[in-house]
């Protein structure tokens, strides 16, 4: 089994490069003995891991954005450039022979000009468990087919952040999503693997909010209110090549929409009276692309390393962020 079969849980087609070679040519002349694959970036593997096994790929991230999209798609310059390192640590285990769990934590240190949050703060967390509704063949011509579901919990500071934005490092919402994912390997005529995978994810609108004082959402010191989170839904895709035993390079693309949000509460007026706050926050959308490297010390352990970047979106940041992980399954 390859490396990125026992991967952590994290539509481009080939189709018609798949249909020149009869299938069952495929099964009988192709062997993954010796091909590694860790999988991009961004979406999650399909296959799960097999039971009792345990796989760790803590990530170094970089955020940088200095531009927005408009409410148009038009790209805008930014009054400021804002930044921030965040680690993310996805730990999974095989709790059968079709059923995967995961958690993922994090923490991230934010920064805007000379100001600065407190350290490296803890961040939201996620729980998700998977379940293979069909199993990759020995070459991985049959495609890999699964669900998921997964739980976001707010542990990250969202409000009551003494005035300082950057300390927020979560947003709040208790977050439920549903993914369905498919991978699948396609032989070119030179003899090496081309994997293809992708993941559909939707999550509908969850239960308000309740924010008190300064908050991620911008609310001013005195604020008593909450926020109605919109529904989600995201798609990503990606394309891996084998190009020897240690090297593999990956494209990844990726696409995201949330539907409007409501802000509502009270907050101190001028004349220190209560008055009424109500704010509809349009919807967004956000198209990246995610180029990568991978590379194989061993069948157990691998390197990726590659940039994720807005190409388009509407009411969005624009955003470059270098990143690097380090994938190791016992």
């Amino acid at each position: 089994m390859t490396f990125d079969a026992l991967r952590s849980l994290r539509p481009l087609s080939f189709a018609l490069i798949a249909g020149l070679l009869p299938a069952a040519a495929q099964a009988a002349e192709h062997t993954l003995d010796g091909v590694n694959f860790m999988g991009p970036l961004i979406t999650p593997n399909p296959a799960g891991l097999p039971k009792g096994n345990v796989f760790i790929e803590p990530y170094l991230i970089r955020i940088d954005s200095d531009r927005y999209f408009d409410g148009e798609g038009r790209r805008h310059d930014s009054d400021g450039r804002s930044a921030a390192w965040l680690t993310v640590v996805p730990i999974a285990y095989g709790l059968g022979q079709r059923v995967t769990a995961q958690v993922n934590l994090s923490a991230s240190r934010a920064e805007t000009g000379t100001d600065r949050s407190r350290g490296f703060r803890a961040g939201d967390t996620t729980a998700m468990v998977q379940y293979l509704l069909q199993a990759p063949n020995e070459d991985g011509t049959r495609p890999a087919i699964s669900v998921s579901l997964s739980q976001r919990y707010a542990t990250g500071s969202y409000d009551r952040i003494d005035g300082n934005p950057l300390n927020a490092q979560g947003d709040g919402v208790q977050r439920t999503t549903f993914g369905l994912g498919m991978q699948q390997v396609v032989w070119l005529p030179n003899g090496r693997p081309l994997r293809w995978r992708g993941q559909l994810s939707a999550s509908p609108a969850p239960a308000r909010v309740a924010i008190n004082d300064h908050s991620v959402y911008g609310t001013p010191d005195g604020f008593r209110g909450n926020i109605a989170p919109g529904s989600l839904i995201g798609l990503s895709a990606a394309g891996e090549y084998s190009f020897n035993p240690k090297w593999v390079g990956v494209m990844e693309f990726a696409v995201s929409r949330q539907s409007d949000r409501h802000l509502s509460g009270y907050a101190p007026g001028a004349d220190g009276n209560m008055q009424r706050f109500d704010e509809r926050r349009p919807g967004s959308r956000n198209v990246t692309l995610a180029p990568a490297v991978q590379y194989h010390f061993s069948p157990s352990v691998g390197l990726i390393a590659g940039v994720e970047f807005t190409v388009a979106g509407r009411n969005t940041g624009s955003y470059i962020n270098p990143q690097v992980a380090l994938d190791m399954f016992f």
